[in-house]
């Protein structure tokens, strides 16, 4: 299951960066030779935007992302290290459900009240779905990601 979910946020990843690079030399190419290409520039925002919500997902599933370990160092050394690790990973669980409801809310308001992007017509909170996307992996990685030995293993357990 690891592999899998790593797998394929990296080909998201990959994917996403392909095409804001491929929509920005577009837009290079329009602006020289006078050619009208204005969807270039929010095709590769929207795709940086995304870019950013699954890749910060993938280094959260690798444990690559950035934290401060004061504190749960700190606690670590009087409870163990042991149930901290799985305090810290029931938080961050806690964290990626509350915001999957809280952009789920966001992509309900858009559809009642859309935000329209000027040039492609397309409902800018509709993104909100891929920050679900990004959180529904996160989430998946912590349980069935990387234990804290950094072996595959079971998350909680």
């Amino acid at each position: 299951m690891y592999n899998l979910l790593r797998k394929s946020q990296l080909a998201l990843c990959h994917a996403l960066l392909s095409g804001m690079v491929l929509a920005l030399l577009l837009q290079i190419f329009g602006r020289s030779f006078n050619a009208g290409l204005e969807w270039t520039e929010e095709l590769s925002r929207f795709a940086f935007i995304s870019f950013v919500f699954i890749s910060a997902s993938y280094s959260s599933l690798t444990r690559a992302d950035l934290r401060i370990g004061v504190f749960a160092d700190w606690l670590s050394r009087r409870l163990g290290r042991g149930p901290v690790e799985i305090m810290t990973t029931a938080l961050l669980l806690l964290f990626d459900v509350l915001m999957i409801i809280y952009c789920y809310r966001n992509v309900i308001d858009g559809i009642k009240y859309p935000s329209v992007s000027p040039v492609l017509g397309f409902n800018t909170n509709y993104l909100f779905v891929v920050l679900i996307l990004a959180f529904v992996l996160s989430a998946l990685g912590r349980l069935f990601g990387r234990n804290a030995g950094g072996e595959v293993g079971e998350g909680l357990a």
